[in-house]
């Protein structure tokens, strides 16, 4: 029964995120991502949905071939990336520097937006925290997550800013968040500082929680 549930689990896992990021990715749209340079790529929350889809891949390849998870040590990075993912978006909307919160125009894109902001990082934390062993080697996943961390960071500053003349704010143009567009350099690169600090506990948070459930796992039946 167990692994039945477990099963159902990611197959329904992997339909979501792989629907959402085909939708945020490859088909676009008329959101946030129209009309920009990288697209969808502009944004932090759909290199989460991609790291998530990783995930999802390689738990749905272990259940059905039972041979050695490589996504592993990316599950571990991508735990950190959520949690800074659902704290900035639902923070920052909160205060207004996410620009005017428009009414969603229908229940889909109402899920939509709560998905890739909320339900695809507790999915993420129901795999690693009941089904997986996510910090296996937790120098490996913290160097692939500053990676991806000092890799977004880069990307927008050198990449995303310099190609797109939007949205503007009072300093610059091209920042995929308004917010960061009425900000000197100085000013982002204190921003980063704080979100680097934060995501720092993000993981250690995270390796905590992951090794908790893994003594109560191993104090329990099997799961897997």
């Amino acid at each position: 029964m167990e692994m039945s549930n477990r099963r159902i689990f990611r197959i329904v896992a992997l339909a979501l995120v792989g629907y959402y990021w085909l939708l945020a990715i490859v088909i676009g749209g008329d959101g946030p991502a129209a009309g920009r340079w990288a697209g969808g790529l502009s944004f932090l929350s759909n290199w989460n949905l991609t790291l998530n889809l990783l995930v999802a891949l390689g738990a749905i390849k272990y259940e059905f071939d039972g041979q050695k998870r490589l996504d592993i040590p990316i599950l571990g990075a991508a735990m950190g990336i959520n949690i800074i993912v659902v704290l900035l978006y639902w923070v920052l909307r909160a205060m207004g520097a996410l620009g005017e919160v428009q009414a969603y125009d229908s229940f889909a894109a109402l899920f939509q937006n709560y998905y890739v902001h909320l339900g695809t990082s507790i999915i993420l934390f129901v795999e690693a925290v009941h089904y997986s062993q996510p910090f296996e080697d937790w120098k490996r996943s913290y160097g692939i997550y500053m990676v991806i961390f000092f890799g977004y960071i880069f990307w927008m500053e050198a990449f995303v800013s310099q190609r797109d003349d939007f949205p503007c704010g009072e300093v610059s143009c091209g920042f995929p968040y308004e917010f960061l567009n009425d900000l000197t350099t100085t000013g982002r690169i204190i921003f980063y500082g704080g979100i680097f600090a934060m995501g720092n506990l993000a993981f250690a948070g995270s390796y905590w929680l992951a090794q908790f459930w893994e003594q109560r796992r191993d104090s329990g039946p099997a799961t897997e």
